[in-house]
């Protein structure tokens, strides 16, 4: 099977802390992000995405953050803020009929959203996936194939997996749910076991060491275990920078 650019970015990220999908969709997040700002900041067509999105997503949004970025990011807020504002503009307050179910609904259950305003509230609501969320999930679902189709065989991602911290549960979820061959189905499940029994092993060494009786050991393999499993069930941290 022919090698793609993607098998030996998992290849090489497999040997870096955290799990690899996690770590590669948030490299590719901040090189998406870089081109927008240094490249593609006047570009029509995503200009265009990004009013339609209502901005970015708080995650990404707070991406944009960095040294020297400022005019960029003034250019994509001024534009989407524009837009936002003129869409506030026309919005109008809808006077319910008095006798309407709508009316007799919110007069029964306060917290239902007013009808008055909804029609408002549906125009300033994103009416797009964040152009980065939708990037992210590209490249997330083409480290997660290629996980899947090249982890065996000669010259494989197994031993690299294998020797690693694997994938996150909603990654390794994601996975399994590619998984059509057997063989393929015995090699991931048998790799993430052992690699979740290890880190079980981190956590109670860490655990055991607590006790006083204990305090004096010296540290080991279990240090930063507990963020590790904090990584393994619920994703690594994105960014840069920030496996854990």
């Amino acid at each position: 099977m022919g090698r793609t650019m993607s098998f030996y970015d998992l290849r090489d990220a497999l040997a870096q802390p955290g799990c690899v999908v996690c770590r590669l969709k948030a490299e590719a997040t901040e090189r998406y992000l870089d081109g927008l700002l240094w490249e593609n900041v006047n570009d029509p067509g995503l200009r265009h995405e990004l009013r339609r999105a209502r901005g970015f997503c708080h995650e990404h949004a707070w991406g944009l953050v960095r040294d020297g970025a400022s005019a960029g990011v003034a250019i994509i807020m001024r534009d989407v803020l524009q837009e936002v504002l003129a869409v506030l503009r026309e919005g109008e307050f809808q006077v319910l009929p008095t006798l309407s179910l709508r009316r007799t609904q919110e007069a029964l259950d306060p917290s239902q959203p007013a009808g008055a305003t909804a029609e408002l509230v549906r125009q300033l609501s994103p009416q797009a996936t964040c152009p980065a969320c939708a990037q992210a999930e590209i490249m997330e679902d083409i480290y997660l194939s290629t996980l899947v189709e090249q982890l065996l065989g000669e010259d494989g991602l197994l031993a690299g997996y294998q020797a690693s911290d694997g994938l996150c549960l909603t990654h390794f979820r994601q996975a399994l749910a590619r998984v059509r061959d057997e063989v393929a189905f015995e090699a991931l499940v048998n790799a993430q076991r052992a690699i979740w029994e290890r880190l079980i092993g981190h956590l109670s060494e860490i655990i055991r060491k607590s006790d006083y009786r204990f305090q004096h050991e010296p540290r080991g393999e279990e240090v930063g275990g507990a963020l590790r499993a904090i990584a393994a069930l619920s994703g690594s941290r994105g960014g840069r920078g920030k496996s854990y």
